[in-house]
């Protein structure tokens, strides 16, 4: 079954079981639709799915991917990083180090600038006549990464910044799909086979992707030359703070069942919902599953609590029993009896009334 789910195009994969699309059907993720140049992502039987005879494995969508659904057989982002990291490079290149800037995330640039003395450079000056830049898609999402990279280093203290070059070469980009996989594969040999990959081992049980890991790792390293501004207001595509209105949380728990991280999760008594900001992907299902629309976004949290996944009690609840239906709810005075069963009786009451009463 397993097996199904991924679809292979040469030297690309797509993870079926990981794809929010896939996850909740009412999901409007549509990153890699957006940036693809071939448009290889497709919706067939109203299920996303790779169309292998377009895709050209350029790789310029799985630094989008939240979940890291996408994958390149010749290229690790998360395993670069760390190889990176180990040498005395400054500079990211589709000419030199990696098949395309978009394979990167705003989590790898961060954590490469937390990690290195020196500052990362971004080389853009091949994108503009890039093949896979059709309508300037690639390169505005690359800027977009980079800016946002800088924005998340400004709030965590650090004066260091992922620098853009975009000075143009005299050398032009490569070009055909048999020059894209001989790059993507000598790309593949050169990685170091004695970086550590301790980092990026998880317990099976956990769902967060691992770049998220990677990152909060960075934080821990380089926590003495941080300087953090605290708890700040400054939105990220990539994580998101939850707040819960008590008075109109049901306790269905669905918010936390149907998060595909782990950041939510329902307390031991089932009487309230804990949230951990590290482990938020603002994919925004938590939102969407939420009938009475309860649970919201809040752009400010705390930097210290992202880094060590610290848990925030979101609404804990009184439970008691329903007259009525025997199951428990949340109970906020005045007779015990809930919501449904009070809405029940408010409305359909007529329905049993004797004959003898008519």
């Amino acid at each position: 079954m397993r097996s199904e789910a991924m679809k292979d195009a040469d030297l690309f994969k797509f993870d079926y079981y990981k794809c929010l699309r896939s996850d909740y059907a009412k999901n409007e993720c549509s990153i890699c639709i957006d940036i693809c140049p071939e448009n290889a992502m497709v919706f067939d039987r109203s299920r996303l799915t790779l169309d292998a005879d377009a895709c050209t494995s350029c790789a310029a969508c799985v630094g989008g991917c939240p979940t890291e659904a996408l994958v390149s057989e010749t290229f690790d982002p998360n395993r670069f990083v760390l190889e990176f990291c180990s040498q005395e490079k400054k500079s990211l290149s589709c000419k030199e180090n990696l098949p395309c800037l978009g394979a990167l995330s705003v989590e790898h640039l961060a954590a490469m600038a937390l990690r290195k003395d020196s500052e990362v450079f971004c080389d853009l000056s091949f994108c503009g006549d890039c093949q896979v830049n059709r309508e300037g898609a690639v390169l505005k999402s690359i800027e977009s990464t980079i800016d946002e990279a800088n924005a998340f280093l400004e709030v965590c203290g650090l004066h260091k910044r992922v620098q853009s070059i975009r000075e143009h070469s005299e050398n032009k980009p490569d070009s055909g799909r048999r020059n894209l996989f001989k790059k993507l594969a000598s790309v593949a040999r050169e990685v170091n086979e004695d970086v550590s990959m301790s980092e990026l081992k998880r317990p099976e049980e956990e769902r967060e992707p691992l770049k998220r890991i990677l990152l909060k790792n960075s934080i821990k390293i380089s926590i003495q030359k941080l300087k953090p501004l605290g708890s700040f207001e400054k939105p990220f595509s990539f994580a998101v703070g939850k707040k819960i209105e008590e008075t109109t949380c049901t306790n269905c728990q669905e918010c936390a069942m149907f998060c595909p991280t782990g950041a939510l999760s329902i307390l031991r008594d089932n009487t309230g919902i804990v949230f951990q900001v590290g482990k938020c992907i603002a994919c925004s299902i938590c939102n969407d599953v939420c009938k009475p629309g309860s649970i919201t976004d809040t752009a400010a949290f705390d930097i210290m609590d992202f880094a060590f996944d610290r848990m925030e009690l979101l609404v804990k609840h009184t439970l008691e029993i329903c007259i009525e239906c025997k199951v428990a709810f949340p109970y906020r005075g005045g007779d015990k009896i809930c919501d449904r069963c009070k809405d029940f009786k408010e409305n359909f009451s007529d329905i049993f009334t004797m004959a003898k009463d008519m």
